[in-house]
């Protein structure tokens, strides 16, 4: 291999480029590949998961406690069921000092269902009583200082301060479809504390949704079988399914529910889309097929200056094979230095790509004699793509073809064309998927919502009403603040859901409203616009409605008073106001609205606003935070910007848009570093023709514009392999961004033009030496 070293040394820049674009491309492909196996692989050792089913609706995944033994003293196809509800931010007390943990509450059964790697405590008696509590490893450490917490106690704030047990520890969750944020595990029937809906005492199911069940079922049933019978079960008596709010009952493989588009109500749970991953998975491979091209497109731009000395092997007795298999050698070299570089790369972008890809990575902790195979395998594959091109010309031209000058001539007409040609179609399609995202999520986050607002901060209630009252007192006597409110919901939680039936003449008519109870401050502070006030006053049952509410309600025949057919919910329409958007944009459905306003100090918070000036807002906030640690006795609270807040909403798409710029910005430089030495290869090839031309009465000129125009016809080209892989690349957005709006036409226009600019600035550059230089430098050994 000396002849290659020397070679490396002497062409710098072909080493550079092909190791820093392979490193790059290999280093998002192993955080990639490494993110794609742990979604793969989510739950891999659970216990009978093949047997083991989520029960959802055509809506929604979730349902009321009380739904599980109907279902199993109905359906003896069920061999055992559990449920889990909420993942709730509990404050609990070691040595009376305030700690705030995540806690789920699940069915006693629920560490006999699944099997969590217990550390302490007896599996069959975990939860058995109600001031039982299972904690992590990591929350046992951050209360007690030790894992070893076994039987110690601690105070649980909302359960009225009762002592709970710690009744066993468990390791952290990890690669699970339960979030690796919670901490602690109380018995189901605690969760009346937080929210009594959820509970077994709220025997009307109320809150239809309020935990996930997860069945398992006797080998070889099918439960989607009876999933027609099941649903006719629940309309006898469930509320959901008598006012056909949903209608169907699904059964999804728990393995399956990760990847669903169906989300979980019940209870926070881990789940990922299947598009997402693909996507990812497939940019990764472009980007690496984009370095490939780079290694054998450079290569092959090499194998000119490289055929004197295989023509010399092959005249001094070496075969096509050994010619063959020492380039594919010196490819092997090439990407295993690459591939270890890109190791190393890799693994100090690891926090920044977990921050981005919403997943744990561990591309060290992770190796093992599997994946060190596959590594292996991908250096291989990767050298046999790489070295097969260029050692198959080497190997196959005769020697005197060399001599003659044929084989330069074929390498500079064909292989570094195509191959630039496709590079070039992959970055636009890239270039093009990166703007169009960008310009949709810029829409999203500048749509008209039917309100609008100012620097407010909210802040989570945490204290009893009277303290809460006395925070808004005090902040109002603040200079900077300039509204304080209470309410029962925001636009961005969409407050609170009622739904109601209706009897019309010839049908029923169900209506989902979400509910709003605010004071006058919120109303100024949003800039709600009432376009009618009837003056009613305060009263419980008094409603103001937005104005898509009241066409449905006056088809109804309802203009000042609404009840319902059951005769659960009356009450007096004392208004309408213009509509707003509530939650995400991405919901397809406008909502129908109905909001109270009543005094402030009637309220008991969901939501506490404060509104500040606009010339030193971050001084404020701090202030305010100050004030409220001060009124809620230390305790440890979070308080957000609304903004913050309402962008939080599109985390997902905005994440998948930062890791698209990313992937595109690496292809663009990966592209570059190709174009650029291979224009300087591909130019130093043509010297002698544009010397030629020169003789015969050429100028430096229109040599350089026949260049430019080589160039912008193979850019042409690659528009026409870019443009089909866009729309298929869009169409993929759309599916995850589903927000309707115009195409920006001038998308793929930009992207070619941006990938033309850089393309034809770089071949310029390179190409204004070679066209001024006097001809007989080139000619003068002919």
């Amino acid at each position: 291999m000396k002849t290659y070293f020397t070679f490396l040394q002497r062409n710098k820049l072909f080493t550079f480029v092909n190791v820093i674009g392979l490193s790059i491309s290999l280093m998002f492909f192993l955080l990639i590949s490494h993110m794609v196996t742990r979604q793969l692989t989510v739950d891999k050792d659970m216990k009978d998961a093949d047997r083991t089913y989520v029960l959802a609706s055509e809506i929604w995944a979730g349902g009321h406690i009380l739904l599980g033994d109907k279902l199993q003293s109905r359906y003896p196809e069920i061999e055992d069921w559990c449920a889990v509800s909420g993942s709730y931010e509990q404050f609990v007390k070691t040595n009376d000092k305030p700690v705030n943990i995540q806690m789920m509450f699940v069915r006693d059964n629920f560490f006999r269902f699944f099997n969590f790697h217990l550390l302490e405590g007896n599996p069959e008696t975990l939860l058995s009583n109600e001031n039982n509590i299972v904690l992590t490893r990591s929350c046992a450490i951050k209360l007690f200082g030790t894992e070893h917490a076994l039987g110690k106690t601690l105070t649980e704030q909302a359960f009225d301060n009762q002592k709970c047990t710690v009744s066993g520890i468990i390791e952290d969750i990890d690669n699970s479809i339960f979030p690796s944020h919670i901490e602690a595990f109380s018995p189901h029937k605690n969760v009346r504390y937080v929210h009594w809906s959820a509970s077994e005492e709220n025997t009307e199911l109320g809150n239809a949704a309020s935990c996930i069940f997860f069945l398992r079922f006797h080998p070889g049933v099918n439960p989607n079988d009876k999933a027609g019978d099941i649903a006719r079960f629940f309309k006898e008596f469930f509320w959901i399914y008598q006012y056909d709010i949903v209608k169907e009952v699904r059964f999804i493989p728990v393995h399956d529910f990760y990847f669903s588009d169906i989300y979980a109500a019940g209870a926070t749970l881990n789940q990922y889309s299947r598009k997402l991953v693909l996507i990812f998975l497939t940019i990764s491979i472009l980007i690496l097929c984009m370095a490939t091209f780079n290694y054998i497109s450079m290569s092959v731009a090499q194998t000119s200056y490289r055929a004197k000395e295989m023509a010399t092997r092959r005249l001094l007795g070496s075969s096509k094979k050994n010619i063959f298999w020492r380039m594919i050698a010196e490819s092997f070299l090439m990407t295993t230095f690459a591939f270890l570089v890109g190791l190393l790369l890799a693994k100090a972008a690891e926090p920044t790509a977990m921050n981005l890809l919403h997943t744990r990575l561990d591309i060290v902790g992770g190796l093992n004699p599997v994946t060190i195979s596959c590594y292996l395998l991908l250096i291989v594959v990767l050298s046999l793509l790489s070295g097969f091109v260029p050692a198959t010309m080497l190997s196959h031209y005769h020697p005197l073809d060399i001599v003659k000058g044929t084989f330069r001539r074929k390498t500079k007409t064909l292989y570094l064309r195509l191959l630039n040609i496709v590079q070039n179609g992959l970055t636009i399609a890239m270039l093009g998927c990166a703007l169009y995202l960008t310009v949709q999520i810029y829409r999203i986050l500048h749509a008209p919502l039917g309100y609008e607002y100012g620097h407010v901060i909210y802040y989570p209630p945490m204290a009893s009403d009277q303290k809460l009252q006395l925070f808004r007192h005090e902040a109002q006597k603040l200079p900077f603040v300039k509204r304080v409110s209470f309410s029962k919901g925001t636009p961005l939680d969409g407050g609170n859901n009622d739904t109601m039936n209706f009897n019309s003449a010839d049908s029923t008519e169900v209506l989902s409203f979400q509910s709003f109870i605010v004071d006058s401050a919120f109303i100024d502070m949003f800039h709600i616009q009432i376009t009618d006030d009837r003056h009613a006053g305060f009263d419980t049952h008094n409603y103001l409605v937005s104005q898509s509410a009241m066409k449905k309600l006056k088809q109804l025949g309802f203009t000042d008073h609404v009840h319902s057919s059951d005769g659960n919910y009356s009450w007096n329409i004392t208004g309408e106001f213009k509509d707003f958007q509530v939650r995400s944009l991405l919901e397809k459905e406008p909502h129908p609205l109905r909001m109270q306003i009543a005094p402030a100090d009637s309220i008991s918070p969901w939501n506490i606003l404060v509104e500040v000036r606009d010339d030193q807002p971050d001084v404020y906030k701090k202030q305010l935070d100050q004030l409220y640690s001060k009124i809620i006795d230390g305790y440890p609270f979070e308080s957000e910007w609304y903004d913050t807040l309402m962008q939080d909403i599109y985390e997902n798409i905005t994440r998948m848009s930062q890791l698209i710029r990313i992937f595109t910005c690496a292809a663009l430089v990966i592209s570059l570093l190709g174009l650029t030495a291979m224009s300087i290869y591909f130019i130093a090839q043509r010297k002698r023709d544009i010397a030629i031309r020169k003789v015969f009465g050429s100028d430096s000129r229109h040599e350089m514009l026949q260049l430019m125009r080589f160039s912008s016809v193979s850019l042409v080209i690659s528009l026409l392999i870019a443009l089909p892989l866009m729309y298929v690349g869009i169409r993929q957005i759309d599916k995850i961004v589903t927000y309707e709006s115009s195409f920006p036409w001038w998308v793929p226009i930009a992207a070619f033009l941006i990938v033309s600019l850089i393309s034809l600035a770089s071949v310029w550059l390179i190409s204004r030496k070679a066209v001024r230089e006097n001809p007989v430098c080139n000619l003068k050994t002919e």
